[in-house]
């Protein structure tokens, strides 16, 4: 039998007051995915899909539930019609009349074959660092997870150790990613040799480590021995390629259940523990104690608690003031040719200030609440240092674009250079995923004026964080920057899957990949086996003067169409098809299947919901999606009265009774490889909430969900803007 779309789902309808529940309705959808024609199988039940391999476990799940009239999510091996075979996820709601009696059961059937096998081949080394061999953070909150919950039923405890090495970026800075690498595997090696053997050890990132700890209640104590023991034998001087170097960590330190009531909280409570004991002096640990470390809000990983100094502050009005700052350039090479396309422009502060460096000058400026002034002095140096050294358009300037500073206007003082070098300097921005999740709408608008005053975008650091994949498509940009640890580490199955999300994108858009952090031939080997055709790192330059040259033949490709017009998911997705009637009760295991994909799908996930109104976001649905914002990439409800945060993790948008969006019930997924959307469009019942109607339609296409989610990313405020919760 010839292959069938994923996008591809069947619809059946079993008569439940007839035993064998036998099949009444089958739609176009079930006989292509099956084979099998309508007339072949009405009357007969699903068993007809059975086989020898189908597991007997799924089936007697399906009895169980059909048999207490209750819904049933499950993925089973089926058989067609010609004996072959495909993975069939099933989702089954009970349907009611008005006595409440059982009358039939509503089947959706979906063809996963294909996503089952790529998930296998990631999974595979889906949850191991590929440098240092330690399990990543996917598989530490997978498995925080299972241990709070085992905890809470045992009542024993689990701790966590927060550890981030003590001035690891200098290092990096000054000798470069590979020592940098090569550090990280000995202190890798060092943990293992103090943790005790059924402790988690994980790397998470860039220099953090954490360790799990399980056991009987006094974990604590055997959690501040190893934090001992952890510091005590990173003290001891490293001996690297380019000699020994001395190192030093901060511990957080956190227990369940006594100072945290979930997982979650229990991260983070470690995090801020963590920063607490950098801002002590460093090389040292801090036990978080409830009630004593309070914070506002969530502590993202990396947010520093430590504020600059009142010297770094005073420095730092003194470098606005006199706009005493100096940009320099790095080369991006075309690797095809060997020829240099593109600079970066990248920022120092005067030479011998404590805040020469690039990090402590944006940390001071963030603590001050001056990014958007720092981030337009950067730009604004960088272009005239462009347009006196005669860059022109022969090559073009790639410029940093802080996320906080996205949606400020141009200073006035600025109002003349930087006009001058939207006519004179082909420019291209460069944002973080970060961007994105912290002000989306900002984003939105920005990149709609940067490409329509010609401006190129690119998305840096893709691959650092694997939410930044399901970010990607929300961006389109022209250009894609990958980690340099991509180039730099062993190739793996996580760093395919990457560059197959990346590939898949640059085949829908046209995007060119560049490739950062290449040191060596050995690396440009590597970067240009990702599908890189740029090439960014020390083998052709540091940062330095620039120096411009003729330009050669690669032009970056910027992206100007899009699918779907429209203000709402429902008049993007609904435009130019026919729309079916359902009642939400219909609905609910479409939206559910959706949620369900979303889960699987883990940290590449977007999940957008729209609920028309707040109340409607019951407290089960904020179970369900508390569960999804701990995994997922972002996570938005949509509705009138809708607060920022209406659980941990899900960023609210409060909805006018005017928007359109507010007579809307849709759900949107986004991830890496798959794309669903149902949107429905009220039609006014006021009868009971389960059988109000709806004009309803579902897409699969990426393009067109795509479109629609954008509607609903451009509602969502910025995370400064949000109440204590964000």
């Amino acid at each position: 039998m010839q292959a069938v779309s994923a996008d591809i789902a069947g619809v059946v309808i079993a008569d439940a007051t007839v035993r064998g529940y036998p099949l009444t309705y089958v739609s176009p959808g079930f006989e292509q995915l099956t084979g099998y024609r309508a007339e072949q199988v009405l009357g007969r039940n699903c068993s007809l899909l059975q086989g020898p391999e189908t597991d007997a476990r799924a089936i007697d799940y399906l009895r169980r539930e059909i048999a207490a009239g209750r819904e049933a999510y499950v993925t089973l091996l089926n058989y067609r019609s010609d004996g072959s075979t495909f993975w069939n996820e099933v989702a089954l709601a009970p349907q009611h009349d008005t006595t409440g009696r059982l009358v039939s059961y509503l089947g959706v059937q979906k063809d996963v074959t294909e996503r089952l096998r790529a998930a296998q081949r990631i999974e595979e080394l889906a949850y191991f660092d590929s440098l240092t061999g330690l399990a990543n953070r996917a598989s530490m909150n997978r498995e925080l997870d299972i241990a709070v919950i085992a905890a809470g039923e045992a009542m024993t405890e689990v701790a966590i150790l927060f550890l981030d090495l003590d001035d690891f970026k200098r290092i990096n800075d000054t000798f470069g990613h590979l020592v940098g690498d090569e550090l990280l595997r000995v202190v890798a090696e060092r943990l293992r040799s103090v943790v005790r053997p059924d402790d988690l050890l994980a790397r998470i990132g860039g220099d953090e480590f954490l360790v799990m700890m399980t056991g009987a209640r006094g974990l604590t104590d055997a959690a501040t021995h190893v934090a001992s023991r952890i510091l005590t034998t990173l003290r001891e001087p490293v001996s690297l390629s380019i000699g020994q170097l001395a190192i030093g960590a901060s511990v957080g330190v956190s227990s369940y259940p006594r100072d945290a009531a979930s997982a979650e909280e229990l991260l983070r409570h470690a995090d801020t523990a963590m920063y607490i004991a950098k801002r002590s002096g460093k090389n040292v640990f801090h036990v978080h104690v409830l009630g004593q470390d309070a914070h506002s809000g969530r502590v993202a990983l990396r947010q520093p608690v430590a504020g600059p100094s009142s010297q770094e502050l005073a420095e730092l009005d003194r470098i606005l003031d006199t706009e005493n700052i100096t940009s320099v350039f790095q080369p991006i090479v075309d690797m095809v040719t060997a020829e240099t396309v593109a600079y970066e422009a990248l920022v120092r502060g005067p030479r011998g200030s404590c805040l020469e460096r690039p990090d402590a000058l944006f940390a001071a400026a963030a603590a001050a609440g001056r990014v958007a002034d720092l981030d337009w002095l950067c730009r604004v140096t960088a272009v005239r240092s462009a347009m006196e050294a005669g860059l022109g358009r022969k090559q073009s300037l790639f410029l940093n674009c802080e996320p906080s500073a996205l949606g400020q206007p141009c200073p006035e003082r600025y109002a003349d250079i930087w006009g001058a070098a939207l006519l004179e300097l082909d420019l291209v921005f460069e944002i973080t995923e970060r961007a994105l999740t912290d002000r989306p709408a900002e984003l939105s608008a920005t990149i709609a004026e940067s490409r329509a005053a010609g401006f190129g975008i690119a998305l840096d650091d893709l691959g650092a964080d694997e939410r930044s994949l399901a970010l990607l498509p929300f961006v389109e940009p022209d250009v894609i920057k990958l980690d340099l640890r991509l180039v730099q580490q062993r190739p793996s199955t996580d760093q395919a899957a990457i560059v197959s999300a990346v590939a898949a994108e640059c085949e829908r858009t046209g995007a060119t990949i560049l490739a950062e952090g290449i040191e060596t031939d050995a690396h440009l080997a590597v970067a240009r086996s990702l599908g890189a055709r740029l090439g960014q790192g020390w083998l052709w330059g540091r940062p330095g003067p620039l120096t411009p040259t003729v330009r050669t033949a690669w032009r970056r490709h910027s992206l100007r169409n899009r699918s779907g017009a429209g203000r709402t998911p429902f008049e993007i997705i609904s435009a130019g098809r026919e729309t079916e009637m359902a009642t939400k009760e219909l609905l609910l295991p479409i939206s559910h299947l959706l949620e369900n994909r979303a889960l699987r799908i883990g940290e590449g996930a977007v999940i957008l919901s729209a609920f028309q109104h707040a109340e409607r976001f019951t407290p089960a649905t904020a179970r369900r999606y508390e569960t999804l914002a701990r995994s997922a990439s972002l996570c938005a409800a949509f509705g009138i009265g809708l607060v920022d945060e209406p659980v941990p993790g899900v960023r609210g948008a409060s909805l006018e009774e005017s928007d359109p969006l507010a007579g809307e019930w849709s759900v949107l997924v986004i991830g890496p490889h798959f794309t669903g959307a149902l949107v429905a469009q009220d039609l006014g019942d006021t009868g009971p909430d389960r059988q109000r109607r709806f004009h309803f339609t579902t897409s699969y296409e990426r393009g067109l969900v795509l479109a629609a989610a954008r509607t609903l990313v451009e509602r969502i405020k910025p995370l400064e803007a949000c109440g204590t919760g964000c």
